[in-house]
């Protein structure tokens, strides 16, 4: 099984700290290590390093590299412009089934908190058997709720499909995107319904196949890139053709129309860091509900996330309800209930200062 952690977003909701020059995945959020090192170390254990892949955005390979030293030359697969996670899932299936054909993949997240990464391992595998049993499939992770989640997908269990190393796997009959408070509520009590973590295994050749049927244009790209892969022409192909592919979110590309999806479910411990506001979902807040990194103090402060800078103080005096992150170039103040906004206060910026904040 081929690996690829995908790298490839700008995480403008955890702006200042994740510009497009150091995307989010590329920072440290818990602990010591970024998250990508997290990400390819929480698989070491069952992938050796030449089966490992990053796929990223043009001018982040010098990043990867950095923060990867031991990925392999030729491993890093650069996607030159955003298109969302459809063709970039695409274009990883079309050169590595060129590459390796037959071969399945375990596409990964790079930006999220996994508790127990040996269960996470251990699914990836029986994921892998269940795609060997099933090659029409695709098999989502799916990630035990922990509570009334309103910011996280959700997979509706259906019948059991078949056992694979231990596991069973479920079809998957249902994808509900962020639903309301009650809606989560009654998934959770339920306990047909799991989150969706955006990890999945499947067949190289199965996705291309979907996206010849869902998605012919852009099917079509990638055969114009899967023909060149391996060649003198391989990238020049790719900077020709990929920037032209429409941009869709791989689940709305083929995963919610593919007739065959299947899920397998793990208590993780798993979290995405999507938001400001959603950090103290996934990182652990004082009895106050706070949460500080960096040089912090304060006075009277409830549930209000403070990112400061070692070399700089950031003090608090009865506040509530604040996200407040300090950068060398960038301070943001906002409410917590307004983090959503600030991917709307990054292209309002964006615009405004060509960039230079970006």
């Amino acid at each position: 099984m081929k690996f690829v952690i995908r790298a490839g977003g700008i995480g403008t909701r955890l702006w200042p700290y994740s510009r497009s020059i150091r995307p989010k995945q590329f920072h440290a959020m818990s602990g010591p290590n970024s998250m990508i090192q997290d990400a390819a170390e929480r698989i070491a254990a069952i992938a050796s390093a030449k089966d490992i892949y990053v796929s990223t955005g043009a001018g982040l390979e010098g990043l990867v590299r950095e923060h990867l030293p031991d990925l392999p030359a030729g491993h890093v697969i650069l996607e030159p412009a955003l298109r969302n996670t459809g063709p970039a899932v695409g274009l990883e299936c079309a050169l590595l089934e060129a590459r390796y054909p037959g071969c399945t993949i375990a596409s990964l997240g790079s930006v999220h908190l996994i508790g127990r990464p040996q269960e996470f391992c251990r699914l990836l595998k029986a994921a892998e058997e269940a795609v060997d049993q099933h090659p029409e499939y695709l098999v989502t992770i799916g990630a035990k709720p922990a509570r009334a989640e309103t910011g996280y997908g959700y997979i509706r269990k259906g019948d059991t499909l078949c056992t694979a190393a231990g596991e069973t796997v479920f079809a998957a009959i249902e994808f509900t995107e962020k639903p309301d408070e009650t809606s989560a509520r009654r998934y959770v009590d339920s306990g047909d319904f799991l989150w969706n973590t955006n990890m999945f295994v499947w067949k190289a050749s199965t996705v291309l196949e979907l996206f010849a049927r869902f998605e012919p244009e852009i099917h079509s790209g990638l055969m114009q890139i899967a023909a060149a892969a391996g060649s003198s022409r391989e990238r020049e192909v790719v900077e020709a053709v990929y920037p032209g592919l429409a941009s869709i979110a791989i689940d709305n590309a083929i995963i919610e129309p593919a007739p065959h999806v299947a899920t397998l479910e793990g208590n993780l411990e798993w979290g995405d860091i999507g938001t400001w506001a959603a950090l103290t979902d996934v990182l652990e807040a004082d009895g106050a509900g706070n949460l500080f990194e960096g040089e912090v103090i304060a006075l009277d402060a409830r549930n209000t996330t403070a990112y400061g800078r070692p070399e700089k103080l950031v003090a608090l005096i009865g506040v509530e309800d604040l996200i407040i992150v300090d950068t060398d170039d960038v301070l943001l103040v906002c409410r917590k209930e307004d983090a959503q906004r600030v991917k709307e206060l990054v292209d309002s910026l964006h615009k405004s200062s060509g960039g230079k904040y970006t």
